[in-house]
């Protein structure tokens, strides 16, 4: 059963014993006409066992009247409509509790988060935003306002509210508020570099490694920003702690370290590449490896590697590696075609390379922003 269904069930519920306490039986012995507000509920209700769920809300909807004590059961109303997806009339409900003058300060409050939300899911942000500054100004569940507008902020990538927001829940204590603060600033420092803006770039990833001292992308964008500015020391500090605290990205480690080692300490490259590969063996590692072997003319070592990885941890890369660099060979592509082979009927799904470990989404591709949790810094490299 749908949650809006069984909230349904019980708003009828509350309906019915609402009109058994407010609506005056008839004194009058002679009057036999039955109760017009118990036979419209009879029949709201026979609408609801048979799951005529429009019909049993438009009854029990016209059926009670708005006043100080069934405001709760119109906000119920209103948000089955909207749960419902009809959100115009969950607008309208909602609305129509706003322009009455007798609600408590309480009740107030509640209609005005219950609308924002009803705007929000509509589409309509500019409206939802004013609602949710009215309610920081009315000190009504300010945290809940905050929360909704940071979200409402990325939607529009209005970085710079959204830090705002951000900044104000994590003052106050909010438990996602320091991932989230830290991923913000990341998106104002990577529009920075990009910009050509490198001090607001540092202030912002400095502040964003202030507030979250784990935050991989800022210490990334960080090493990004000093390598371009030709400070490689403290790139190279910066780099070397961040494969001591989260040696779990270490696909995304290879480009910033062929940037410091490669071009000035070609052993030293090398010997990272291994290092790491036996402790975090994955296929960018080997990948990487092999196309060192391959630039530095270490062909026998390319090629004892190749023949490793193509018969303990094969993929698609090592075998177009393998391709290309047999094919001057073709006694061993035989082989390797035979390997291919049987690579090619193991996998049965797209390849999926970053796993959200909150909700569990698959991508190709690292998203800092889970798209489905939408939890930052939530994607972790799968294995391979």
């Amino acid at each position: 059963m749908d949650i809006w269904f069984f909230l349904l069930i019980l708003a009828a519920i509350i309906i019915g014993w609402l009109l058994g306490r407010w609506q005056p039986f008839s004194k009058s012995a002679g009057r036999q006409q039955a109760d017009p507000f118990s036979e419209r509920y009879a029949k709201g209700l026979n609408y609801l066992l048979a799951e005529d769920s429009d019909n049993a809300i438009k009854i029990f909807t016209d059926l009670i009247e708005v006043n100080k004590d069934t405001i709760e059961i119109h906000i119920a109303l209103g948000n089955l409509f909207r749960s419902k997806g009809e959100v115009d009339r969950a607008i309208k409900v909602h609305q129509n509790l706003l322009a009455r003058p007798n609600l408590t300060r309480k009740q107030r409050h509640i209609a005005i988060a219950e609308l924002a939300s009803d705007y929000l899911k509509a589409g309509l942000l500019d409206r939802a935003e004013k609602l949710y500054r009215e309610m920081i100004e009315l000190d009504a569940d300010a945290i809940l306002a905050y929360r909704r507008l940071l979200d409402l902020y990325i939607t529009e990538k209005s970085w710079a509210e959204a830090v705002d927001c951000a900044q104000v829940l994590y003052r106050k204590g909010d438990a996602e508020a320091a991932v989230t603060y830290s991923q913000c600033l990341c998106e104002i420092a990577n529009d920075a570099i990009e910009g050509g803006n490198n001090r607001l770039a540092r202030k912002s990833l400095d502040r964003a490694l202030e507030v979250d001292p784990g935050c991989v992308r800022a210490a990334l964008l960080l090493i990004q920003l000093l390598l371009h500015t030709e400070n490689l020391t403290a790139a190279k500090r910066i780099f070397q702690r961040l494969i001591r605290q989260s040696p779990e990205y270490m696909p995304l480690y290879i480009e910033p370290a062929r940037q410091i080692y490669l071009n000035r300490e070609s052993r030293v490259y090398q010997d990272f590449l291994q290092n790491q590969y036996r402790e975090h063996p994955s296929t960018r590692l080997a990948m990487a490896l092999l196309e060192h072997y391959a630039r530095n003319d270490e062909i026998g070592t390319a090629r004892q590697f190749l023949s490793d990885i193509l018969h303990k941890s094969p993929s698609f890369e090592a075998f177009e590696f393998a391709l290309r660099f047999l094919k001057s060979n073709p006694d061993q592509l035989g082989e390797t075609w035979e390997t291919l082979s049987h690579f090619l009927k193991s996998i049965q799904d797209k390849k999926i390379e970053y796993t959200c470990a909150r909700c569990g989404y698959e991508s190709h591709a690292i998203q800092w922003l889970c798209p489905s949790c939408r939890n930052w810094a939530s994607m972790k490299p799968v294995r391979l």
